[in-house]
């Protein structure tokens, strides 16, 4: 038992760390655009992420992106980017969004239709890594003006510009601001 609580919590450790995301280095080829969505931040370290779509020129969503701005102590922040194409997020399955040592964590699954300028996404993460329980909150994705989208509460239809990742001793507590009940909804 406590070696699974030991592993989860470097786990958890990992997951908000600099080496959380691969790095996809450079910008979107030539006719794509990105097309920003929200921020993310966790109560774990002061890093600051931001969730982004990629779409091309006819406004077609072809990817989702996530760049991570990770403080450094000697001034020179780290980033880390991860694209994530929109084939592999409609999968049945999904993507992993976050990992620490062989656990997932946070996973991002849904459907994106960009006829129509709506989509719904699913976020799985991790509740209780000693469980190994998840627990899913949906979000809304809807066309905003001419050239651009936002996300919106599947539950309470309000935009949301900042996901806050509120963690616990064994997982994840809840996504502020996308999960119902979890406050600043």
């Amino acid at each position: 038992m406590a070696r699974i609580l030991a592993r989860l919590l470097l786990a958890l450790g990992a997951l908000f760390s600099a080496n959380a995301l691969a790095t996809a280095h450079g910008s979107p080829p030539s006719g794509l655009e990105v097309l920003p969505l929200a921020g993310i931040t966790n109560d774990r370290d002061a890093g600051l992420s931001r969730l982004a779509l990629i779409v091309d020129a006819r406004d077609a969503v072809r990817a989702i992106a996530v760049e991570t701005r990770h403080a450094a102590g000697d001034g020179a922040d780290k980033i880390t980017r991860r694209v994530y194409p929109l084939r592999r997020i409609e999968s049945r399955r999904g993507v992993v969004l976050g990992r620490g040592r062989g656990v997932e964590a946070i996973l991002l699954r849904g459907r994106i239709d960009s006829r129509t300028g709506r989509g719904v996404l699913v976020i799985r993460y991790l509740a209780n890594g000693l469980l190994m329980n998840y627990h899913e909150c949906r979000i809304g994705l809807d066309r905003a003006g001419r050239r651009g989208w936002r996300l919106v509460n599947a539950y309470n239809g309000r935009a949301i510009h900042m996901i806050r990742v509120k963690t616990w001793m064994l997982g994840i507590a809840t996504l502020e601001n996308v999960c119902p009940g979890a406050g600043r909804d």
